[in-house]
């Protein structure tokens, strides 16, 4: 990975199948990051109400509430 990439960002190590993967005990966002993931989570829940898919709308709302509530700044 090229110095100062994001892992995930152009690499190998997205996929499934490179490995086992390993979690801190933190995720740190960019206010960028975070505003797409929660953009994201969104246009989603939309989708899936317009479809006719509330279960699954819910469900995406209630992460984005997580996502949301855990915003910090720092």
């Amino acid at each position: 990975m090229v110095a100062g990439a994001r892992a995930g960002v152009g690499d190998d190590r997205s996929c499934t199948g490179g490995g086992a993967v390993r979690f801190g005990t933190r995720v740190v966002l960019t206010k960028e990051e975070a505003f797409g993931a929660c953009q994201a989570l969104a246009d989603a829940g939309r989708v899936l109400v317009r479809t006719g898919r509330p279960v699954e709308a819910d469900s995406l709302c209630s992460l984005f509430v997580l996502i949301e509530d855990r915003l910090v700044v720092g």
